[in-house]
């Protein structure tokens, strides 16, 4: 995409008062790329064509440095940590703490299943606080720091914070409740503790707009079996097209 296309696309977005979002600092390739063409970091090129601000928000952001980190919250633009793709992928680690701490919105997303076979949040949570523990120590995030980014932080993220991402009056009853009272989870002393490094519990109830989808981790007017199967035809029939598969 060229800068031309970057700065039209960023003023289309606004005149339709819609969100900018894509892609940033992923890989060290993208860093040494905008160094050699641009002079300039990954951050400082998306500033220079108008791709910052508190309506823009990117997934990963691993490779910023201090001056990036500043430069997003200055700017208010939000990040989407995407902990399991970047180390399924190798990309690195972001530097969840120095975000947080910066005051830049922090959220969480699974990337696509590319990159991310399970894509569950829940999971994203788990390792969001495992790698920032692995590289910044036991104190670089908490349980509730992990909780906080799978919900209201990627409320903030999206702009949506006062709809949805935690429990209010006059929020959208958008709610997951999992067990943490059985068998695998019975002598974790923390309810939150067990649900972000305890085994995955089973989902009890998930709600959207009020409204049940998921019961006793089964999907709710859904026949998953016949589902599970036009989903097999489906992908079959790309990869024929594709030429992958016969």
């Amino acid at each position: 995409m060229t800068g031309d296309l970057l700065r039209e696309s960023a003023a289309l977005a606004r005149d339709k008062g819609v969100r900018l979002h894509t892609h940033l600092a992923e890989t060290t390739d993208e860093a040494d790329y905008c160094r050699e063409h641009f002079h300039s970091t990954p951050v400082q090129y998306m500033e220079s064509v108008g791709w910052l601000g508190d309506d823009v928000w990117f997934a990963h952001g691993i490779h910023v440095d201090d001056e990036s980190v500043a430069t997003l919250a200055r700017t208010g633009s939000g990040v989407a940590h995407c902990p399991s793709s970047n180390a399924r992928l190798g990309a690195g680690i972001a530097r969840t703490r120095a975000l947080r701490d910066a005051g830049v919105k922090v959220g969480l997303g699974v990337d696509g299943p590319a990159s991310n076979e399970a894509s569950s949040l829940i999971e994203e949570a788990r390792h969001a606080l495992l790698l920032a523990r692995a590289v910044g120590g036991p104190r670089a995030l908490g349980v509730r720091d992990a909780l906080e980014l799978a919900t209201i932080g990627g409320a903030r993220v999206l702009g949506w914070d006062d709809e949805i991402g935690s429990l209010e009056p006059g929020k959208q009853a958008d709610l997951a409740l999992w067990r943490v009272d059985g068998l695998a989870h019975g002598d974790i002393v923390d309810p939150v503790a067990g649900l972000v490094l305890g085994a995955m519990p089973p989902l009890e109830l998930l709600l959207v707009g009020g409204d049940a989808v998921v019961e006793r981790d089964r999907l709710v007017g859904v026949d998953e079996v016949g589902l599970a199967a036009d989903l097999k035809g489906a992908s079959t029939t790309l990869l024929q097209r594709a030429g992958v598969a016969g």
